[in-house]
C-alpha cells in the first residue's frame, strides 16, 4: 500500500476546530485501508494539548497504529496573514527554504502528499511555497493534493496551480464550485479534484469497538438503502413476528431497494435456542433474503461472546444506523423498542391490531393490521399481504425527506464509500499520469 504524508500547521489539538476533525477522519480512513500515514505538524506543537489522532482511535476504527507517525517538523514562524508573495522578507524566504529542505529530506520515499490550506490561505502561504520548491526534487511523489477548505475569491498572487507542477491538484469538497476554484487558480477544471469531506456515523457518534467490528463484518449496515434493527429474545421470536418482518423486508427488496435486517437476539445460549434461530434463518433464506448479508442474527457475531445478547450501547448504535422499524408484535405492555427506534430517527411501522401501540407512539406511525393477543386478523394470501406492505413502506420512505437525507448521509459520507469512490480513483490515476 502507499505511503502518504499529510501536511498541516497544527500547533495544538483543538477539538472544536473543523480542520482537526477533517484531518483525523482522513488519517483513520487511510489507515483502515492499509496505507502508511505520516501526519506533519508544527515543530513547536504543544503535546500537552493532546494528539490529533490517538493509537486507541486508530485501533478502534480498524487501523494499525504501527503504520502511523506524527512528525513535528513544519518550521515554526509567527502566524502572519501574508497578502502577496512579492512582499516576503528574508526571514520569510528562510522559512520557505527550511520547509523545502525538510520536505525533500522527509518525503523522499512518499507516494502521495496531502496538504490542508497550504496553497490557499495567507497564513500558510510560505509552507505552500516550500512545497512548490520541494516538488521537483521529489520524483517519487506521484501526486500532490492540496485541500482548499473555503471558497477562494480574492485572486491572491500565489494562486497559480500550474506553477506547482503537473502532478499537483487542487481538492475541493463540492462540484458546484469546481470551475470557480479552477479559475481563481488560473487553471482549468482538470486541475481540481472533488472529494467530499468524511462524516462517518461511526466516528461522529463515537461507536464502540464492538459495533465497529460488527459493521466491518456486515457492511450492509452502512450501505443498504433500508436498514432495520429488531431486538428480540430467542424465546420471543414468534411473538415478535420475526418471520413476518422478514417477509416485509423481502417485499421492500423486491422494489429494488438494498436491505439489511439485524435481529438482536438474546439468550441464544443452548442447542435448542440455536436450532430455533436456524429455523427462522432458513425460512428467511427460502423467502429470498441472503443470510449474513441481508439477514443477520447478532448471536452469530463473535460467538459465544454475544450469545447472551449484545450490550445496550451496541443496540443504540445499530439503531442509529437504521432507518426503518417494523414492529408487528403480538403482545406488549409498553414496548421500549418503539421510543428507542423513534429517538433514533427510524420510520415506524406498527401493529394497528394492538391498540397500545398507538398510545406508545403518540399515534405517529404507519399502521397495519397484523393481529394480536386481543384481535384476530386473517388474510387469504399472507405472502402477498406482506409483500404489499413492503411495497407501501418503500414508497412512503421515498416520500420522507428526513429519512432520505439520513440515509444519503449514512451511505455517502462514510469513510469506506468515500475512499472507494474518490480517494482510490484519484490516487490510481496518479500512478499512470505524470
Amino acid at each position: 500500500m502507499a505511503k502518504i504524508a499529510i501536511l498541516t500547521n497544527f500547533m495544538d489539538f483543538i477539538p472544536g476546530y473543523s480542520l482537526t476533525g477533517i484531518v483525523k477522519d482522513q488519517v483513520i480512513m487511510l489507515l483502515r485501508q492499509g496505507h502508511k500515514v505520516n501526519l506533519f505538524v508544527n515543530d513547536q506543537y504543544n503535546m500537552k494539548s493532546g494528539v490529533p489522532v490517538s493509537e486507541e482511535e486508530i485501533t478502534k476504527f480498524g487501523g494499525d497504529p504501527a503504520n502511523y507517525e506524527m512528525i513535528a517538523k513544519i518550521p515554526f514562524q509567527k502566524l502572519t496573514d501574508y497578502k502577496s508573495i512579492v512582499n516576503l522578507t528574508p526571514e520569510d524566504k528562510g522559512i520557505i527554504d527550511a520547509t523545502k529542505n525538510m520536505l525533500v529530506a522527509e518525503l523522499h520515499d512518499t507516494d502521495f502528499v496531502f496538504t490542508h490550506d497550504f496553497v490557499f490561505t495567507g497564513w500558510f502561504m510560505i509552507y505552500g511555497q516550500g512545497c512548490r520548491l520541494a516538488s521537483p526534487k521529489l520524483p517519487n511523489v506521484r501526486g500532490w493534493y492540496h485541500w482548499i477548505h473555503s471558497m477562494p475569491s480574492a485572486m491572491s498572487d500565489w494562486w497559480r496551480i500550474k506553477q506547482y507542477g503537473p502532478n499537483h491538484k487542487l481538492v475541493y469538497p463540492n462540484y458546484t464550485d469546481r470551475i470557480q476554484v479552477a479559475e481563481q487558480y488560473h487553471g482549468v477544471a482538470d486541475d481540481v479534484r472533488v472529494i467530499p469531506h468524511i462524516k462517518d456515523i461511526r466516528t461522529w457518534f463515537d461507536f464502540h469497538p464492538d459495533t465497529c467490528r460488527f459493521i466491518d463484518k456486515y457492511p450492509k449496515v452502512l450501505s443498504a438503502d433500508v436498514v432495520q434493527l429488531l431486538p428480540a429474545s430467542v424465546d420471543r421470536l414468534e411473538s415478535k413476528r420475526v418471520k413476518e418482518v422478514c417477509k416485509i423486508i423481502k417485499g421492500i427488496k423486491d422494489q429494488g431497494r438494498s436491505v439489511c435486517l439485524v435481529i438482536a437476539n438474546q439468550w441464544a445460549t443452548g442447542r435448542q435456542q440455536k436450532e430455533d434461530v436456524d429455523k427462522y434463518r432458513l425460512d428467511a433464506v427460502r423467502d429470498g433474503l441472503i443470510d449474513q448479508e441481508e439477514l443477520i442474527f447478532t448471536s452469530d457475531f463473535e460467538s459465544p461472546k454475544f450469545d447472551v445478547g449484545i450490550p445496550q450501547r451496541m443496540i443504540r448504535e445499530l439503531f442509529l444506523c437504521s432507518n426503518l422499524f417494523v414492529f408487528p408484535t403480538r403482545e406488549e405492555s409498553f414496548g421500549l423498542v418503539v421510543p428507542e427506534a423513534a429517538l433514533s430517527g427510524c420510520f415506524l411501522v406498527l401493529n394497528r391490531s394492538l391498540q397500545m401501540q398507538r398510545e406508545v407512539s403518540g399515534n405517529e406511525a404507519l399502521f397495519f393490521d397484523f393481529g394480536s393477543c386481543h384481535q384476530v386478523h386473517t388474510v387469504d394470501n399472507p405472502d402477498r399481504y406482506y409483500a404489499q406492505i413492503g411495497f407501501i413502506i418503500a414508497g412512503r420512505m421515498k416520500e420522507n425527506e428526513s429519512i432520505k437525507t439520513r440515509t444519503f448521509a449514512r451511505q455517502t459520507y462514510n469513510m469506506d464509500n468515500l475512499y472507494n469512490k474518490y480517494y482510490m480513483p484519484v490516487m490510481s490515476e496518479a500512478r499512470y499520469v505524470k
